[in-house]
């Protein structure tokens, strides 16, 4: 059996939803994401999953107790799962995170609901959202194919604490973080 902080090579990509959905088609994110990675990326129906658990005290979804739960889950070997929710997520030591992976793992979380300009009282921009789920859609894979966050700030796997952040790091991984992950494609202009 595999070490869980070795490097897993991604052979496929499986996204599905949990909890209230993200205002974002999963077969359009499937599709945008497959236009980024040379793996098979589909959608798979709604998790029935029981309610979401939230950190005491706060009115978010924890996301470690979300990701394992989607690590309980078999998957067929090479596959990957990302989780999708539409509600806030975060783990005890930060506010909030946009997404959560284990280096090695086989799932990762993501949360669409600061990806919504919506969540800052802006109206509402589709293609914006969608960018920014994918972008970190890639940047968890990155993490679960045992990238850590690169120092180059304009690299996808360069931490981002805000939405700005996210915005201003860009759709690309550098080249050194590319090499880790054969089939990548540059973001379509």
């Amino acid at each position: 059996m595999r070490p869980r902080d070795e490097p897993r090579r991604i052979e496929a990509v499986r996204l599905v939803g949990f909890g209230p959905p993200p205002p974002l088609s999963l077969q359009d994110l499937a599709a945008r994401v497959s236009r980024r990675v040379a793996v098979a990326c589909r959608f798979e129906p709604f998790s029935d999953a029981e309610e979401l658990p939230l950190i005491p005290g706060r009115d978010q979804v924890c996301a470690d107790r979300l990701l394992a739960r989607l690590e309980g889950e078999p998957i067929e070997p090479g596959a990957v799962r990302v989780g999708l929710v539409g509600v806030d997520i975060a783990i005890p030591i930060f506010t909030f995170v946009f997404g959560r992976a284990r280096s090695g793992g086989h799932a990762a979380i993501v949360s669409t609901a600061r990806l919504d300009p919506r969540f800052y009282g802006l109206p509402g921009n589709a293609a914006l959202m969608a960018r920014r789920t994918v972008d970190e859609i890639l940047h968890e894979l990155g993490h679960i194919a045992g990238l850590q966050h690169c120092v180059l700030p304009d690299c996808l796997m360069h931490f981002a604490g805000t939405v700005e952040q996210v915005d201003v790091r860009g759709s690309e991984f550098c080249p050194r973080c590319a090499a880790h992950l054969p089939g990548t494609r540059p973001a379509a202009g």
